[in-house]
């Protein structure tokens, strides 16, 4: 079978990729039941028993039109002051061609008649519906299921055809009867135009004396009004095949009626890769163009020649699978491609959101391409999230809800999109970053932490759940924020100290999971600087260790951090926003289980500034473990809590005498020591005082080897 290249049928814009689907499955259906198709280079090609002189021979001297009608909105030609022309024109028609079409007209007049109904029906248009799916033969039913859907109670429309076929005053059909009978189709022969127009069509030659008429939301680029063309406003200058095809290829996205899972298992509308509007992964809009719009349409593009009945069924099912519940927009669109949630064999997608334009007009725009290869393989570590970011999205849907918690879910969904579109550690990172905002946003709302746009009978929402280890696994990145927040994230818990969550946010963690506590006061975490910040949390920490009379200081964790990085910190080296966004978001994750499956990455990243004696100093009174200094009852060395006072009044040198007392008064000396005749030698640890403030935020970080650090400050025969 020869390979027929229609260049004039490509995958954008709506109109010239549902050319493509009407041309097979009217080859197909009318002319060669073997006739397959597939994407290549950018258009699509045609497989039959047709040359390119038989599928022009097809179009003008054999295709019979779909019966496309909607005889249930005004402006259809069926009511009272409709425009009747063409639909006239039809019925009186004496062609084999439109033997079909003339059918259903005397069919629909008949129903009409009967139920003495001349103007566009309201009450009545659910009992009409049903009247039409009895009486109305197949070909009729094909476009009626694409166009309107009847459920238990109503009716849906899917946003590929308006409302039912029809886009405010433009009526889909009512346009389709107008070009059938301007090329002719109603006559003996075709007009004289007709096959020069179906070459462009088909294969996108140029055409001259196009009629201007309109196309509706299907070619946002010839639809004509302000800045289409030179000067003020442009005609819509459409070609009639163009429409004829498109509107046939439509039927092949019939919607359906499946069960609802759930309460009172009521039916819902379901049409083929359609799902609510996201401006995830297109920054170009905003959520108020995602909240006027109808819809979003993803439509597949394959690569290998397939058989129409196949496309049919493909097309039938028209599902993107998340488990065990369909994708609802473009954030689970994304996941089910990433996830191979989707029908194999598909090359990409291409993405089109139904947005209002030109007052209250609807324009598919094209949102761009999505590779439907999986990009990785832990995509599905995002189920984990399905039912907590399924509430938190609901509750920021609520009123009166700060606009920081829409602000923060638009960009978790926009990190989530571009990691299963990529599939990169780095982006999944950014998800996890984004959850962390998520958290914090929800954190600050001390007094009913979670209940955000808390509405009569809707449960708060809780924390986000304890992720897995996994999580850690693919996030990890080789720089030093993220391993100081990594060892932060690990600070673990002591006998009646929580974690380091517990000083970020109020929660609890009771069983397996986190929940929100209002009587935890431990959260000293607030809107100031990081540095304030750490300083608080190790302030509290200490003071709760003291008030609970533990010997060991609750600084410990899991993974403690290279002295290179904390010099990093000290010296200004580091990003504070993005460790920040780090820490919020690594408290999130069972970091204990990761303790055998997570190996740090990378180049050892050594700091430009090196590690300042006055910080090795200090934080040999906050070491924690076996690397922890004792005296020689084996009492563990602990910091006087004036050290931490004179740190935050600035007095860097005041806490280094400190600490060097406390030193010698445990057996130890600092250097350079005493002289020989036993007077103290002038300690200069003086610091700008950017680097004071960083070097005592520092003094949280769990350092890995505290061997460097005894070696900078402690005389060697006192280690030996």
């Amino acid at each position: 079978m020869p390979d027929i290249r229609l260049a004039g049928c490509r995958p954008e814009p709506l109109l010239s990729y549902l050319k493509a689907l009407g041309v097979l499955r009217l080859v197909a259906g009318q002319k060669d039941p073997q006739a397959c198709g597939a994407w290549r280079q950018e258009a699509f090609v045609l497989q039959s028993s047709l040359d390119e002189a038989g599928l022009l021979e097809f179009f003008l001297k054999d295709y019979q039109p779909t019966p496309i009608v909607a005889p249930w909105a005004g402006g259809c030609g069926f009511f009272e002051k409709d425009n009747t022309k063409a639909l006239d024109i039809i019925v009186v028609s004496k062609t084999p061609r439109l033997s079909a079409y003339r059918t259903v007209i005397k069919q629909v007049r008949a129903i009409l008649k009967v139920e003495k109904l001349t103007k566009k029906p309201t009450e009545e248009k659910e009992h009409l519906l049903r009247l039409y799916r009895r009486s109305l033969p197949d070909e009729f039913l094909e476009w009626m299921d694409c166009a309107i859907v009847l459920q238990a109670e109503g009716q849906r429309f899917p946003p590929l055809l308006g409302t039912g076929g029809n886009d405010g005053r433009l009526d889909f059909t009512q346009n389709f009867m107008q070009r059938l009978v301007a090329l002719g189709f109603a006559d003996i022969a075709m007009c004289a135009p007709a096959e020069t127009w179906l070459r462009s069509a088909l294969w996108g030659e140029v055409a001259a004396g196009l009629p201007n008429t309109a196309i509706g939301q299907f070619d946002p680029g010839h639809a004509g009004g302000p800045n289409a063309t030179q000067g003020f406003e442009g005609d819509s200058l459409v070609n009639p095949w163009d429409f004829v095809l498109m509107l046939e290829g439509a039927l092949l996205l019939a919607g359906s009626v499946t069960r609802r899972l759930g309460v009172g298992l009521r039916d819902k509308a379901a049409f083929p890769f359609t799902v609510n509007a996201s401006t995830a992964g297109q920054g170009a809009l905003a959520s108020k163009d995602a909240g006027e719009a109808r819809g979003e349409i993803w439509l597949p593009l394959w690569s290998n020649f397939t058989r129409f009945t196949e496309l049919r069924l493909m097309f039938a099912e028209g599902r993107a699978q998340l488990g065990s519940r369909q994708a609802r927009d473009a954030v689970d669109f994304a996941r089910a491609i990433a996830g191979l949630g989707v029908d194999r064999g598909l090359t990409s997608f291409t993405r089109y959101a139904f947005l209002k334009r030109s007052g209250k007009s609807y324009l598919a725009t094209s949102l761009g391409r999505f590779d439907a290869r999986p990009q990785s393989t832990q995509v599905h570590l995002l189920a984990e999230l399905d039912d907590w970011l399924l509430r938190y999205k609901s509750a920021c849907n609520g009123k009166n809800v700060p606009a920081r918690f829409g602000t923060a879910v638009r960009r978790l969904e926009a990190a989530i999109f571009e990691y299963c579109r990529y599939g990169d550690p780095a982006r999944f990172g950014a998800v996890v970053c984004a959850l962390g905002q998520c958290e914090r946003e929800m954190s600050m709302l001390l007094d009913k932490p979670g209940q955000i746009g808390k509405s009569e009978g809707q449960r708060p929402v809780p924390p986000v759940p304890l992720l897995s280890s996994a999580w850690l696994v693919e996030a990890q990145e080789d720089s030093p924020e993220f391993r100081l927040a990594l060892g932060l994230a690990s600070i673990r818990g002591a006998k009646k100290v929580g974690a380091l969550r517990t000083n970020l946010e109020p929660v609890g963690f009771k069983g397996q999971w986190w929940d929100w506590d209002g009587s935890n006061h431990a959260v000293v975490w607030s809107d100031t600087s990081l540095c304030n910040n750490l300083y608080a949390v190790l302030n509290r920490r200490l003071l709760e260790a003291e008030r609970e009379g533990l010997e060991q200081l609750p600084l410990a964790a899991a993974w403690p951090v290279r002295a290179d990085d904390a010099a990093s910190f000290i010296g200004g080296q580091t990003d504070h926003t993005r460790l920040e966004e780090w820490l919020w978001g690594l408290v999130l994750i069972d970091l204990e289980k990761a303790t055998g499956c997570y190996h740090p990455a990378g180049t050892a990243q050594v700091a430009v500034t090196p590690l300042p004696r006055a910080y090795a100093l200090l934080k040999l009174l906050f070491l924690t473990g076996k690397g922890a200094l004792r005296d020689t009852n084996n009492r563990l060395l602990k910091p006087e809590p004036a050290v931490l006072s004179r740190l935050h009044a600035d007095d860097l040198t005041g806490a280094c005498q400190l600490a060097a007392r406390r030193l010698r008064a445990t057996g130890f000396v600092a250097l350079p020591g005493p002289t020989s005749g036993g007077s103290e030698r002038p300690l200069d640890y003086w610091l700008p005082k950017q680097a004071q403030s960083l070097l005592t935020a520092a003094l949280l970080f769990p350092l890995s080897n505290s061997e460097r650090i005894k070696a900078m400050v402690l005389r060697p025969a006192r280690l030996t």
